[in-house]
């Protein structure tokens, strides 16, 4: 059997690409509304890694030594462009990736489209009615939880006593970025169920 041969200095690396697009699951929703505990378990269900946003800022806020939340905050923009990368380079690769972030309606969308397009997009929108959502968040805190240091959430509880707005809850609709739509009411359990939520992704990647 005669066999091809070309040299390592002549192959071009752009010639290969996946098949299809790799799936990229988009858990989003309000904070509180159950997010951290589905995306792991879908990532397991689904055999995908699992990039959560939360994760990576406490690394940078551990790396800065974050003090305040002045200090936090201005990491949120260069949080958002490492995580944006290390999205699109899995994406590049082939790997499928469970993304889970409070995206905002209105203002994800420029940065979160382009990564999205390199793969297959399905969001899972973690939802509940809202006094419950800001109960589970202020219970949260209370429970000072060393995980979430560095969002400062008691100043945030403060202002939502205080009647600021709240773009992480006004604005935590699905983002607008031609994907599919599953909406999970986090309430008591999940509806649909987590075997529904998995299949609703299947029959998306098949398409």
């Amino acid at each position: 059997m005669q066999v091809n041969e070309r040299p390592m200095n002549e192959i071009q690396t752009d010639e290969w690409r996946p098949a299809t697009k790799p799936l990229l699951v988009i858990v989003s929703g309000a904070p509180a509304t159950g997010k951290t505990t589905l995306a792991p378990l879908l990532a397991e269900r689904l055999r995908l890694p699992m990039l959560a946003k939360d994760w990576l800022r406490q690394i940078l806020a551990d790396a800065f030594d974050v003090q305040i939340r002045e200090q936090s905050q201005a990491l949120l923009s260069p949080g958002f462009a490492i995580y944006y990368g290390i999205l699109s380079e899995l994406l590049r690769a082939g790997v499928g990736v469970v993304a889970e972030c409070n995206f905002h309606r209105g203002i994800s969308e420029p940065e979160l489209a382009p990564v999205a397009s390199l793969g297959t997009p399905v969001i899972v929108h973690c939802q509940t009615n809202r006094e419950l959502s800001v109960r589970r968040f202020i219970e949260r805190d209370a429970q000072r939880l060393p995980r979430r240091r560095y969002a400062f959430d008691h100043e945030r509880i403060a202002g939502i006593r205080a009647g600021i707005p709240q773009d992480a809850w006004d604005r935590a609709e699905p983002v607008e970025i031609d994907a599919p739509v599953l909406r999970v009411d986090t309430t008591d359990g999940y509806r649909p169920s987590l075997d529904e939520i998995i299949a609703y992704i299947r029959e998306v990647e098949r398409q």
